[in-house]
């Protein structure tokens, strides 16, 4: 990993403005110790409520089922106005575990911009260890319970819930997009492998990662990796500076705040 880094430092030293002849990382998340994200950032969580039992749409990798019934329904609600609903699956047996499972992955997507938020229609979480997707048209995404676990502990939780809300919310209209297709070919190298093999699947997804600590929190990441970035992929960075809207607040109020009453 570091290897990678050194190497592009290394280019950038000796003044070299091409791309990176290689990606840094394997991917964005789970492949390195860089903290994109904290639990101490700006969060937007007011409060979860539970609504219902519900038959739900829960796609799902391990079955062709589409619909569950008894499917827990929450509806998190945040400060800036939106609201998110958590479908838990009846796999997780008592109400306590479903609730908690829905707290776990609320707080991290009381993180995200509103700019996102506002348009993320719903969560599904199974029980399981299967990694999470998304769905683009749908507005959704989906995670399992012991890979949220698993995420949790490695402090990679909140990079997970981002990474698939930009898939969710931001994919359509930006990732088939002239700009970005002008922006990837203009920069000629990708950050990670994984964006590297599918440049119109992840790179969006991978890349978005990076300029939010970037831009959003200078500092974060060690000099050398923004060293990297930078020279990786400088047009990319500046559309997603207007892609997520860097120069306003993180969190926007967008409507009232419910609270946990009704």
């Amino acid at each position: 990993m570091w290897s990678r880094i050194l190497a592009a430092t290394a280019a950038i030293v000796g003044g070299a403005t091409a791309a990176l002849a290689e990606p840094l990382y394997p991917n964005s998340v789970v492949s390195n110790e860089l903290e994109f994200i904290t639990t101490r950032d700006e969060n937007a969580l007011g409060c979860l409520v539970f609504q219902d039992r519900v038959r739900a749409e829960m796609p799902d990798k391990r079955r062709e089922e589409l619909f569950a019934d008894d499917v827990f329904q929450f509806q998190a609600r945040f400060t800036d106005g939106t609201q998110v609903d958590i479908y838990v699956h009846p796999d997780a047996g008592e109400m306590q575990r479903a609730e908690e499972l829905a707290n776990e992955i609320s707080r991290p997507i009381g993180a995200l911009p509103t700019l996102m938020r506002q348009k993320l229609r719903h969560v599904v979480v199974h029980i399981g260890d299967e990694t999470g997707f998304a769905e683009d048209r749908g507005r959704f995404f989906t995670v399992y319970s012991d890979n949220m676990a698993t995420r949790i502990e490695n402090h990679d939780l909140e990079e997970t819930v981002f990474h698939e809300s930009v898939h969710a919310t931001l994919d359509l209209p930006w990732a088939d997009s002239a700009e970005w297709k002008q922006a990837q070919k203009a920069d000629g190298g990708f950050i990670t492998d994984y964006a590297a093999r599918n440049p119109q699947g992840e790179d969006l997804a991978e890349s978005a990662l990076f300029a939010w600590a970037l831009l959003r929190y200078p500092g974060r990441l060690p000099v050398e990796v923004e060293e990297a970035v930078r020279t990786a992929i400088p047009n990319r960075l500046e559309l997603l500076e207007q892609i997520l809207k860097m120069d306003e607040p993180i969190q926007q109020p967008i409507g009232s705040y419910q609270g946990c009453n009704g």
